[in-house]
């Protein structure tokens, strides 16, 4: 059943026991991944490239690493590579892909990376997450997504040095990036990529990310500036303003780092207020653009 989802064959014992959930595969599993990441994250962000326009430091890595083994994303790529068809336990799918994994390692003499590396879709999984302003690949990432619903071409060769090209849709032109480990060289590739946008006027702008602010969304549309790059994070501030019989009014503030104007709103509900305070900040917002 699995070698239909995953391209692998496995043995029916093999197969019967990953898909029972059986504890000591999720313990081995377990355990590679945590090694696996350890290793991955150290090789391709050891040191400090200069012309990445990057640092990576220990916290960064903890964080990517943390993430991609949290359940949710493990339950994500369960998901999206369908094996949630072959299990009825949705409440563990995050051990389901553990025992994959540790299925796969214990039944090849030598264990394809690259394999892992697509279970886990981690290209995408490491670098989408990297929590920096200058994170160029997402950013085009995110452009190439919103604008034409796809990603773009990427390809990589490796010979002294990692060399990446991409290739934007209907941009005639190649972006070319190099360095000593792949991930840099993504990076470089995109960054000459972004430079490329902007120079030209063809980034998106705020709107066409979120569209026009919305008073049910509108908290969410900021936090979603945020992570895209477009803005800081906002902060909110909630205070009790006072009480009147027996009811408390609270007044809620949002602060948008880099925007001279910030907005309040009193209301005896804090997520009313919230709403209401990231609405005019996030109209605030769109109008400066």
């Amino acid at each position: 059943m699995l070698k239909d989802f995953i391209n692998y064959d496995f043995n029916e014992n093999t197969e019967k026991l990953i898909l029972d959930l059986d504890d000591t595969l999720i313990e081995v599993g377990n355990t590679f991944l945590n090694g696996y990441l350890d290793i991955k994250l150290s090789k391709e962000f050891a040191y400090f490239d200069s012309k990445s326009d990057l640092y990576f430091d220990l916290n960064t890595l903890k964080n990517i690493k943390s993430y991609i083994l949290s359940n949710d994303y493990l339950t994500n790529r369960i998901i999206k590579l369908k094996l949630n068809e072959l299990s009825d336990k949705n409440d563990r799918y995050y051990d389901l892909f553990k025992a994959l994994v540790a299925g796969y390692t214990i039944s090849v003499l030598d264990v394809d990376y690259r394999y892992i590396d697509h279970l886990l879709d981690l290209d995408n999984g490491i670098l989408l997450n990297i929590d920096s302003n200058k994170n160029y690949y997402k950013m085009v990432y995110d452009w190439s997504k919103h604008k034409y619903k796809e990603v773009f071409e990427l390809h990589v060769t490796k010979d002294n040095t990692y060399t990446t090209k991409i290739k934007l849709k209907d941009i005639d032109k190649i972006f070319e990036g190099k360095s000593s480990t792949k991930y840099l060289s993504y990076m470089e590739a995109s960054k000459e990529a972004y430079i490329y946008l902007e120079n030209n006027k063809l980034l998106l702008k705020m709107k066409d990310v979120v569209g026009e602010a919305d008073l049910q969304n509108c908290v969410n549309q900021l936090q979603d500036l945020y992570q895209k790059g477009f803005i800081n994070e906002p902060i909110y501030k909630i205070t009790l303003k006072g009480s009147s019989g027996g009811v408390d009014t609270w007044r809620c503030r949002v602060i948008v780092d880099g925007y001279k104007e910030s907005f309040s709103f009193d209301d005896t509900s804090k997520k009313s207020g919230k709403r209401n305070a990231a609405y005019s900040m996030l109209k605030y917002i769109l109008e400066q653009e």
